[in-house]
């Protein structure tokens, strides 16, 4: 035997003694496996021709004990070269001889299937870890987690389920990562019961953790287990725990279903008044239907006006002006009516745009109008029975054959004649098909909307509101400053709010800085957080700065009045466009009863 081939294999008798060693440390659970690295510079070249020797000799050597050391040390350093297959061949080899210890073994198999898992060869890593298992040792949970892991590749999920369950049966300890590690493989599985016992021993250990909460509660729907998922997002969010936007509106899905709606509203309406759900169409529409179902009618239509507003969808405008008639809110009704008609409408609606809108004409005194939207309606498929009851019901005169030709009116389809508002709206001519009633003054249009709570970072000023308007951008900065520091982010645009008669000298009015925000933003010193109620207002966009303000909130005050509407007396300037090249646009709203 060669010099260098004996200290070869000086060198794998010392591995195995190390090895040996360091077994026994790892059945007292402190073993790391490692592969052995191949040293770099010269060395490493004479070390490379002991290995290419000893593997040229290895079928030569008789001794059980050395053959399977030196198979475990050339398979540990094929699969430092990515050499799987060879690294495969040495295993087996090593394992064949029957050398070492049968802890030894086990250590060897389990590196084997790590071979084959990096391989995707998820059959044989099985079979091997099944063979460490078989061995009369201590079980370890790792095994087991690598085997249902195998398993679990090969879609093989009832078998999945029985390896853990023996895991779990054996009482082995597990840490916070190999619950998890078991608790994903029982998810996938479809063994909800179990993750539901695995997630409650991870509460336990980490309380604070937001997904186990999460998930339990999800585990608990995989079981139809309805009240208990509802009693735990219930609790989690008593605690504190984060939610994200799906977890909120899945409690007020649940509160639904357990049939609290009025439970469900709140969550939903709460979760949108601190901008922890986005103020979409969507999700206005989802709290209009749980504050129906809670019979809270005055809370479904503010919400409905909100999804309608937000979403611009025409069937919302239709049903919430069947639900204003419904509460005999016929100038609502009107209003919403018009703003569902200010462009032309899908020729599916047409005809019920024009009942409704007819109801609301003919309540509120313009027997002209409601006639000419009745009869559009009879020209449309599905509801012209309905409105020709209206025209009976309200003695109209025949319809001539002009007015039997062709849809002309307010509420119109692309093919139709959009006729303007008969009564006074901006930039309309008065139509002589649609004549103002006698009976009673025109009522001006103006725009209306309620605008949700918000939460507002704060500030009062003294400077008149044309003047703070003017010397905004210090005011701001040290507002965002403020607000940023104390744990909040910006979230909408700048807002002034105040109390008294915009269109005066200023004089005599209390005037605030606003910002929307998320997060968690208290406020200190002279800056101060809130949470607005809602707002229903009339409102008009508007670009300038200075007496141009004063003069739209003027004509805005003069609208509302004529409208019949009353002023509370306050108002809001909401900067909607500030860009430095051109002039600020805004959004002038004033508070109505």
């Amino acid at each position: 035997m060669s010099l260098r081939l004996a200290m070869a294999l000086c060198a794998v008798l010392a591995l195995g003694n190390f090895a040996s060693a360091v077994v026994m440390a790892e059945e007292q659970g402190q073993y790391r496996s490692r592969i052995m690295l191949t040293p770099e510079g010269e060395w490493s070249k004479g070390a490379e021709l002991t290995v290419e020797e000893l593997e040229r000799q290895l079928g030569s050597i008789e001794d059980a004990y050395t053959k399977s050391s030196a198979g475990r040390h050339l398979a540990r350093h094929y699969v430092e070269r990515k050499e799987y297959d060879k690294a495969i061949d040495f295993y087996q080899q090593a394992l064949a001889a029957g050398g070492l210890s049968p802890v030894a073994n086990r250590e060897m198999l389990r590196e084997l299937a790590q071979v084959y898992l990096l391989r995707k060869d998820y059959a044989s890593a099985a079979q091997s870890l099944q063979q460490a298992l078989a061995l009369d040792l201590v079980a370890d949970a790792t095994d087991y987690l690598l085997l249902a892991r195998a398993q679990h590749e090969l879609k093989r999920y009832v078998e999945v389920v029985a390896t853990l369950d023996r895991m779990q049966a054996a009482g082995l300890a597990l840490d916070a990562q190999q619950m998890q590690q078991a608790l994903a493989l029982y998810y996938h599985a479809g063994a909800f019961a179990q993750c539901e016992a695995l997630l409650t021993r991870l509460l336990e250990l980490q309380p604070q953790e937001p997904r186990h909460w999460h998930l339990l509660a999800s585990v608990y729907l995989q079981q139809n287990k309805k009240k208990q998922a509802l009693d735990q997002l219930t609790l989690a969010r008593e605690k504190r725990v984060p939610f994200t936007e799906q977890d909120i509106l899945l409690l007020a899905s649940l509160q639904s279903v357990n049939d609290n709606p009025y439970g469900a509203a709140e969550v939903l309406d709460d979760a949108l008044s601190r901008g922890e759900v986005p103020a979409s169409g969507t999700n206005y529409r989802k709290l209009f239907e749980f504050w129906m179902r809670a019979r809270e009618p005055q809370r479904a239509q503010s919400a409905l006006q909100q999804a309608a507003r937000l979403s611009g969808d025409i069937q919302l405008y239709l049903y919430l002006a069947q639900l204003q008639g419904e509460q005999q809110d016929f100038q609502g009704m009107r209003q919403t009516m018009l703003a569902a008609c200010a462009a032309p409408l899908p020729d599916t609606v047409v005809g019920r745009a024009n009942v409704l809108l007819g109801i609301s004409q003919f309540k509120l005194g313009d027997d002209a109008g409601a006639r000419r939207s009745f009869i559009n309606a009879t020209l449309v498929g599905g509801v012209n029975a309905e409105a020709g009851q209206w025209l009976r019901f309200m003695n109209a005169a025949p319809t001539t054959v002009e007015e039997a030709g062709r849809v002309a009116g307010i509420c119109h389809g692309a093919r139709d004649q959009r006729l303007a508002v008969a009564d006074g709206a901006p930039g309309a001519a008065p139509s002589e098909d649609l004549p103002a009633p006698a009976s009673a003054a025109p009522a001006a249009v103006v725009a209306i909307k309620t605008v949700p709570p918000q939460r507002l970072y704060f500030a009062d000023y003294d400077k008149p509101l044309s003047e703070l308007v003017n010397s905004l951008r210090a005011s701001v900065a040290s507002l965002a400053v403020s607000l940023t520091k104390s744990g909040g982010s910006v979230d909408g645009p700048l807002q002034i709010h105040f109390q008294g008669d915009p269109g005066s000298a200023d004089t005599g009015m209390t005037v605030q800085l606003a910002l929307p925000f998320r997060g968690a933003a208290s406020g200190s010193g002279r800056f101060r957080a809130k949470t607005t109620a809602p707002f229903k207002c009339a409102y008009q966009l508007i670009a300038g700065s200075g007496d141009e303000l004063r003069r739209g909130f003027a004509d805005l005050a003069r609208s509302v009045g004529a409208a019949q509407y009353e002023l509370t007396g306050e108002g809001r300037l909401v900067i909607t466009e500030s860009d430095n090249s051109a002039a600020p646009s805004y959004e002038l709203q004033l508070g109505i009863r």
